[in-house]
């Protein structure tokens, strides 16, 4: 039996699918932080070097190629950065919303703070802890609430 291009295209996505889905718990738990970071990458989350990641972040649980994450950047524990929302769609409004998001370098994101999909966050920004992040953020700010404005500018 051949298969197309697009057969093998799909079985090799179902088997990433399945291999980050069984690395999700050794993402979230594992107890050092420098393996935290090695299982998101195996899942296919882009990393940059010397990046934090604490413990049971949710990080582009569908599509983890379309996280990226600069050098430096902390990410907190409980932190949600989304690839994608079913909300319209499963409520039949429309389609499914789903984009990149960058994470620039030396970032950093609070703890239980949520990205939506389609955000960029800005080198050396800082996202307050419970944010909701559903704009792009500049660098050199700190940004809270829910939705998050920006409420302060640092110099450089």
């Amino acid at each position: 039996m051949n298969r197309s291009r697009e057969q093998d295209e799909l079985a090799g996505k179902g088997k990433r699918g399945i291999l980050s889905t069984l690395i999700l718990p050794l993402a979230w738990f594992f107890p050092h932080r420098k393996f935290r970071t090695y299982f998101h990458k195996l899942r296919g989350v882009n990393i940059g070097r010397n990046v934090e990641i604490g413990y049971f972040c949710i990080i582009g649980n569908v599509h983890p190629e379309m996280i990226t994450i600069g050098d430096n950047a902390v990410i907190t524990a409980r932190t949600t950065i989304l690839e994608h929302d079913n909300a319209m769609y499963y409520t039949g409004r429309g389609n499914v919303n789903s984009g990149p998001v960058y994470i620039k370098k030396n970032a950093f994101i609070g703890i239980g703070a949520m990205i939506l999909p389609n955000i960029i966050v800005g080198e050396k920004s800082i996202v307050a802890p419970y944010s909701v992040v559903k704009n792009d953020i500049p660098d050199n700010v700190l940004v809270a609430g829910q939705t998050a404005k920006i409420i302060k500018y640092y110099g450089e």
